[in-house]
């Protein structure tokens, strides 16, 4: 699970130069991935004996997988630049900590006298993926991720990557924590439901995922620690599961 503690004040975030220079290496790499398959597609007209139908059929993965990574690498490098006022997650996209905490400050301010809902989702399992497949496949599942959690949300709540695989949703207004558990469990079931397959055969991805309410004048690590204690019970529970702290 990634750490909820404070970042070194020694790291230094990507400049928005490095997220453009990622947007076109991943449009490149991108399009050379279709030209690939298109050119393995375009044979399959030519194997007319069964068996090489067959053989040609299988070496489609290979290629599919690679395309499927392009792709999840574009959509998070192009579709989604990062939030205005800072550098943001280069990977994803999202909001950064540091963006994080301005934003939750000032959603603080707006209801100052109202606990507001936090969401801390752990991707599982993100070092396996890392062994058994590939860091850029790990990558693509981080920016898969990111982009169920853009789909499955709303524009008022603030969406950030605030260690290597964990991600927190900020609800951008008063909500009772029934309703934010259901949201947390739409979220928890998306991701579960995500077309994991075309990153990597044979590849699951689930989370685990922390709710806490942030009661007002409590700071931003207080509550992030809670919600870390909640996600840590989801992961001696058996991971893929919604648990909340008060």
């Amino acid at each position: 699970m990634g750490s909820l503690a404070p970042p070194s004040p020694d790291a230094t975030p990507a400049p928005p130069a490095a997220q453009r220079r990622a947007g076109d290496s991943a449009l490149d790499e991108a399009l050379a991935a279709c030209a690939t398959l298109t050119a393995r597609l375009a044979a399959l007209p030519s194997a007319t004996d069964p068996a090489a139908q067959r053989q040609a059929l299988r070496e489609l993965a290979a290629p599919l997988q690679a395309t499927g990574v392009a792709l999840a690498r574009l959509d998070a490098a192009g579709a989604h630049p990062a939030p205005a006022g800072g550098d943001g997650d280069p990977l994803t996209g999202l909001a950064d900590r540091a963006q994080l905490a301005s934003a939750s400050a000032g959603l603080a301010l707006r209801y100052p006298d109202t606990p507001l809902m936090l969401i801390a989702a752990d991707v599982d399992h993100l070092r396996h993926v890392n062994d058994a497949w590939s860091r850029a496949t790990g990558d693509a599942v981080l920016q898969a991720v990111a982009g169920v959690l853009r789909a499955q949300s709303r524009p008022q709540d603030v969406l950030a990557r605030v260690d290597a695989d964990l991600f927190v949703v900020a609800l951008g207004g008063p909500v009772s924590t029934t309703r934010a558990l259901l949201v947390a469990e739409r979220l928890r079931a998306a991701v579960e439901a995500h077309a994991w397959e075309a990153l990597g055969a044979g590849l699951r991805v689930t989370a685990s995922i922390g709710v806490a309410a942030r009661a007002p004048g409590e700071s931003l690590d207080d509550v992030l620690a809670r919600a870390g204690v909640a996600l840590k019970e989801c992961k001696r529970a058996g991971r893929n599961q919604v648990r909340s702290r008060a």
